[in-house]
């Protein structure tokens, strides 16, 4: 049966994130979780909208490295998401139900280009 992993690591993991925190980058769904010998954390990060998608990806990527060096052999993932789109906020529960983005993809879908003959198509 899987746990949760034991308080002193999840303060650990807070410890880790407290300087991101302090930077103005915000977290939540802090979810951690021990089956067997593999050991995992998942949460998500929130980023001011305006940042690039490069940039939260050179975040997530650092704050994963911190974690896993605080604490070894463990799998990180994480979730980007902004902080200035209300949809963020609302996704704080554990169990999500809804089968449907909350705004559909398609609305900001761009048209191929030839460059893209090797992504799938709908």
């Amino acid at each position: 049966m899987d746990t949760a992993l034991p308080v002193e690591e999840q303060n650990t993991i807070r410890r880790v994130l407290e300087p991101y925190i302090q930077s103005g980058v915000q977290c939540h769904a802090l979810r951690t979780r021990q089956s067997g010998v593999r050991r995992f954390v998942s949460f998500h990060v929130l980023v001011p909208g305006t940042w690039t998608v490069r940039r939260g990806h050179r975040l997530l990527e650092n704050v994963e490295a911190d974690i896993r060096h605080a604490i070894p052999s463990v799998t990180v993932l994480t979730h980007l998401e902004s902080l200035n789109d209300s949809a963020s906020w609302r996704i704080r529960v554990l169990d999500r139900t809804e089968t449907r983005p909350i705004e559909s993809p398609a609305k900001h879908q761009r048209q191929p280009s030839d460059g893209d003959a090797m992504r799938p198509t709908k």
